[in-house]
């Protein structure tokens, strides 16, 4: 092999790499995302269950909602997800906050 030929099969080689290179980054960030979005499932559902758990437990809203938080963190290392708990807990608040407009105090002291 001359040298010419070996200076473009070095710069083929490179060309392949440097197509491939972000083309396996974009495939690992979307696997991560996939992960991790199956994983949100998972912990929404938590999250409902012990919200429930929490409304027989606790009689102040505080309280469960602390529970709730206490549980999530102690179940986010099971689930293998990197829990954003500033969101969760502004989830928790807007589902406690549509339950008492479906729900509202009239209607439930009429039961």
């Amino acid at each position: 092999m001359t040298f010419d030929e070996i200076l473009n099969l070095i710069l083929s080689i490179m060309a392949g790499l440097v197509t491939c290179i972000p083309l396996v980054v974009g495939l690992i960030r979307t696997t991560q995302k996939a992960v991790k979005e199956k994983n949100w499932t998972e912990l929404l559902s938590l999250i409902m269950k012990y919200m429930a758990e929490a409304e027989v437990k606790f009689s102040e809203g505080a309280e469960r909602k602390e529970w709730v938080m206490a549980m999530i963190k102690i179940s986010a290392d099971s689930l293998n997800y990197d829990v954003d708990y500033d969101a969760v807990s502004a989830m928790i608040d807007a589902i406690c906050d549509m339950t008492k407009k479906v729900n509202p105090p009239a209607l439930e002291a009429s039961k």
